[in-house]
This record gives C-alpha cells, structure tokens and sequence, in this order.
C-alpha cells in the first residue's frame, strides 16, 4: 500500500471513528474514493467494533466524571454543613442562655437544614433510605415488569420462535448492570 492510499486510509477511518460521517458513501465523497473502497476498509479494519470499543471507553470516562464530581460535590456539601453547625454551637456558647425564644427557633430551622443537607451529601434519603436500598426497590420494580411482559407474552404469542426472539429483543434493550441479573449466566431468558 502506497503512503497516498495509506493517509487516505487513516482519515477515512478518523472520518467514522469520531462519527463526522457514517455512511460509506459520505466518506467516499468527502475523501474522493469509491464507496465499495471504503467498504472494504471499513470491514478489513472492523471500524464498527473499533467504533463501539471508542464509545463504551468514552461513556465509560463519562460516568467515571459524573461520579467523581458527584462525589466532591457531596464532600463540599457535608463540610459547608459541618461549617455551620460548627459556627452555631459557638453562637449558641457565647450567647450563654440568652437568646429569645424566636432566636432559638431559627436557630432549630436552620440545624435541621443542616442535617438533612448532610443526610443527603451522604447518599441518605430524608426518610433514612440509602441510596444503595433505593436502586435495589427500582431493580426489584424493573424484574417485576419484566416478568409481567415475559407471561403476557407466553399468554398471548404460541409461536415459541417469535417469543424466544421478543425476549432476546428485550433483554438486549436492558442496561445490563453487574448484578442485575440481566446478564447471568444463569439467567433462563436470556440464554
């Protein structure tokens, strides 16, 4: 392969790695080439797996973001609230006793705040629910349609293809979570 075709190549597969343009055809034009050129690179090369393997990285790196700036959001959050609880104690130590009662009052509105700030920072719900009890009821939620549609679908579809097909459709169209059970091995849906 001449360097001409090879630069060629590498830019046709920078063009539909990035997503610029994902069509044979378009590449084809932008870069001059045939379409079945483009074509044959693009299966040779496997730039639809390359293509999925750059997005899963890239969501990957979105979520690992949106995680870390949650959790320093949180951090900020819990010390701010730990700041003012620290400033109304001290309040509350050099007033020695005399406050008036709407003083203590305010006081007590804004403690409560704090608290419920701090639960939150921490992941806790206000009804003391932890975050990790909160996705396990929305997974239980989610298996429980799940079985709804699958016996609606036995009820309803005799053809024992089409149903396999319709479930492997919809399992596919599930996120698919370590743990969930969407994607065990022992799971008899899906295999």
């Amino acid at each position: 392969m001449n360097k001409a075709t090879s630069k060629l190549r590498e830019e046709a597969r920078r063009l539909y790695l990035t997503s610029e343009m994902t069509t044979n055809s378009e590449i084809a034009a932008r870069l001059r080439l045939k379409p079945h050129t483009v074509g044959a690179w693009r299966k040779q090369e496997d730039w639809d797996g390359l293509k999925l393997k750059v997005d899963k990285r890239a969501a990957e790196m979105f979520v690992e973001k949106i995680a870390t700036d949650r959790v320093t959001l949180n951090l900020r959050h819990y010390n701010y609230f730990e700041y003012v609880l620290n400033e109304i104690r001290e309040t509350l130590k050099s007033s020695k006793g005399k406050m008036s009662v709407k003083e203590l009052g305010e006081l007590v509105a804004i403690i409560e705040k704090a608290q419920k700030g701090q639960r939150l920072a921490k992941g806790l719900s206000m009804s003391g629910e932890t975050e990790e009890t909160i996705r396990a009821q929305a997974h239980a939620e989610l298996n429980k349609a799940i079985d709804i549609v699958r016996q609606a679908i036995k009820e309803n579809i005799t053809d024992e293809a089409t149903r396999d097909r319709i479930g492997r459709a919809i399992l596919a169209a599930l996120p698919a979570e370590p743990g969930t059970g969407t994607d065990d091995e022992h799971d008899e849906v899906a295999h």
